[in-house]
């Protein structure tokens, strides 16, 4: 079982810098600033050139994530940025985020990690 979640793991990671490797990183956003979105651009490779972590939580807006230095921004921080993607960290909220990414004249590949 360990071999297997260790296989897993590494498929995933190459999964997403290739991802990225196909789009331009700064054009790209992670949509939330938990633990989930901030090991997410630690881990994979180009991860930190994202533009921002974005979040609705006003707590965690204007902060930075550590190891990275990314931006943590609320929804209307994306306001005038190219963003061509979104990666939603949860799926439950994947329709929400296109929602809000459509109100703020955007339209990114919205994608779930």
């Amino acid at each position: 079982m360990v071999r297997r979640f260790d296989q897993t793991y590494r498929d995933k990671v190459a999964w997403w810098r290739d991802y990225l490797a196909t789009r331009d990183p700064e054009q790209t956003v992670v949509w939330g600033a938990g633990s989930k979105g901030i090991t997410f651009v630690k881990v994979v490779p180009e991860g930190a050139r994202m533009s921002a972590l974005v979040d609705v939580n006003p707590h965690k807006q204007g902060r930075f994530a550590p190891g990275t230095g990314t931006a943590v921004v609320g929804p209307e921080g994306l306001r005038g940025r190219p963003v061509r993607s979104i990666i939603v960290m949860n799926p439950l909220y994947r329709d929400e985020v296109a929602q809000a990414a459509h109100e703020l004249g955007l339209a990114p590949d919205i994608i779930v990690a």
